[in-house]
């Protein structure tokens, strides 16, 4: 049986054309995050975008410049509204990749909007 979770506030998107990754694709790196609580983000560029990634996914250069991605990726955020509800499926860094249940999309939101 799946948790279901409350949104504490609404969300919007703050970016709309978001960055999307596949394996083994090279990014250039930018910087780090220096927020504590957002810590394990760097700012990526490939080809087409730029957005913030999970270092988890990148395999970085010893000149740390660019990075190998090492599992696909996109950085869709969710509009959520006050008391949606909504299922968690991956945390990363202070965000959650989430399904809403009204009609299954899917993006990031910061966890503490969840309740």
């Amino acid at each position: 049986m799946m948790k279901v979770f409350k949104i504490l506030e609404t969300y919007k998107t703050q970016y709309e054309n978001p960055i999307i990754l596949h394996t083994g694709e090279t990014v250039k790196l930018g910087e780090e995050e220096k927020e504590e609580k957002w810590k394990g983000w760097i700012w990526a560029e490939n080809e087409v975008n730029k957005g913030w990634v999970p270092l988890q996914i990148l395999e970085i250069s010893l000149d740390k410049k660019e990075a190998k991605v090492l599992e696909y990726y996109t950085a869709k955020e969710l509009n959520v509204d006050k008391d949606d509800e909504i299922v968690k499926i991956k945390s990363l860094n202070g965000w959650t990749w989430v399904r809403k249940i009204v009609n299954n999309e899917e993006g990031w939101i910061p966890d503490e909007i969840i309740g």
